[in-house]
């Protein structure tokens, strides 16, 4: 991912730096970390549904973090967010909550 163009975390699709993005935050189940992930804000390659799925762990000290989610995914679109939220909720023992 470059400053300029990311992916949505769905359907793949480019979003130019300004487009409307949305997101979807995640809050793993207790003894899941991302070890690396820990105090900065990296991607991380999810295997749900045996797709790899772009994600940001937030940072320690995020606003993100602080509001309880660990993980974010960036979406083009709602429906995007709707198709992603659904395939996140059939990976049973992943996530301790979806929003």
């Amino acid at each position: 991912m470059t400053a300029e163009a990311y992916r949505c975390a769905y359907c793949e699709k480019e979003m130019r730096s300004g487009d409307e993005v949305f997101g979807l935050g995640v809050k793993l189940r207790e003894e899941l970390e991302y070890p690396g992930a820990i105090g900065r804000t990296t991607t991380v390659h999810l295997p749900v549904e045996g797709r790899e799925i772009e994600c940001m762990a937030a940072a320690d000290a995020s606003q993100a973090k602080a509001e309880g989610w660990d993980l974010i995914f960036m979406v083009c679109s709602e429906e995007c967010g709707a198709a992603l939220k659904a395939l996140l909720e059939a990976e049973e023992g992943l996530f301790e909550k979806i929003m």
